[in-house]
């Protein structure tokens, strides 16, 4: 039996890039009002909105070919209770976006893969990477510190999402950072492994130990990776009402997720000052703030 591959609901990540698109626009706007300059770099191409418009360009085009590649090499080496999840967009905050290369989850734990379609010689830490080009090293994208940014905000939104399996499972998340093809890697000074091409990665998560994930865990977290929404349409369909103390204090009440009182409280802060986010003691499922 073979690996399973789930993919993301094609009509959710459809908003997800919509959300995606207009964050940018906002961001250009932005650039583009506080733009001053000058005429000399207007006229060489050398303004900040033309520093933004590289950079965009720079970042959309660091996707990896290979990341087909891999997957149907994971998919036939990987034991059958494995998931794997290609090319997954999500939203843990507002405005807070990451697009993960491949996920595998499994009883073992859940696995956050980075590709890189790279091949040479590496010299790897947190700070920086190098690669060998002839006799020299010269420096290369960071993915060390794109891949931490992932696992910090993954944990977020596991926690905010499926709160009641996030002690379950936090300490089963693994990143790991693959390159198509390593001659030879100083990673030490790395804090998020690096492996070389499908085997590597295979062999990475075959020789962990088995977590405290069981399938139905492994079940709930896929299907909820694959079905949850952007940030402001989850916020639709969360339940909260006002109300007033008998002490004459307003406070609002969330019924949900911790998640779920934060959208709710970060619409309240535009109006009001808030006080800090309360949990009811009789009722975990539902939380409170106060309004002034």
């Amino acid at each position: 039996m073979f690996a399973k591959v789930i993919h993301q609901d094609e009509e959710i990540k459809k908003l997800f890039y919509q959300k995606i698109k207009e964050k940018m626009e906002r961001e250009r706007r932005s650039v583009e009002e506080n733009d001053d300059s000058g005429f000399f770099a207007w006229l060489f191409g050398n303004t900040a909105v033309d520093h933004y418009d590289a950079k965009r360009f720079h970042d959309d085009s660091k996707g990896s070919s290979g990341e087909g590649e891999l997957e149907n090499q994971m998919w036939t080496l990987l034991p059958s209770d494995s998931m794997i999840l290609p090319d997954y967009v999500l939203e843990p905050k507002k405005d807070e976006f990451i697009q993960i290369d491949q996920m595998v989850i499994n009883l073992k734990g859940i696995f956050l893969i980075e590709v890189k379609t790279w091949s040479g010689s590496f010299l790897a830490s947190d700070r920086e990477w190098k690669m060998r080009q002839g006799k020299n090293w010269v420096h290369v994208s960071n993915p060390t510190k794109q891949h931490k940014r992932h696992f910090e905000l993954f944990k977020l939104w596991l926690n905010n999402n499926i709160p009641k399996l996030y002690s379950s499972a936090k300490d089963y998340i693994y990143p790991v950072i693959v390159i198509k093809r390593v001659d030879w890697i100083q990673s030490k000074y790395s804090s998020i492994p690096v492996v070389s091409g499908a085997s590597g990665l295979v062999d990475f998560i075959i020789e962990k130990e088995r977590g405290k994930l069981t399938p139905e865990i492994v079940e709930t977290i896929t299907e909820k990776l694959r079905t949850t929404k952007p940030y402001e349409e989850l916020k639709q369909n969360i339940k909260y009402k006002e109300g007033t103390t008998r002490s004459g204090k307003k406070y609002v009440r969330v019924y949900g997720t911790k998640l779920d009182v934060e959208k709710i409280a970060q619409d309240y802060k535009v109006n009001y000052k808030i006080s800090e986010i309360h949990q009811d003691k009789s009722d975990l499922n539902v939380f409170f703030f106060y309004l002034d």
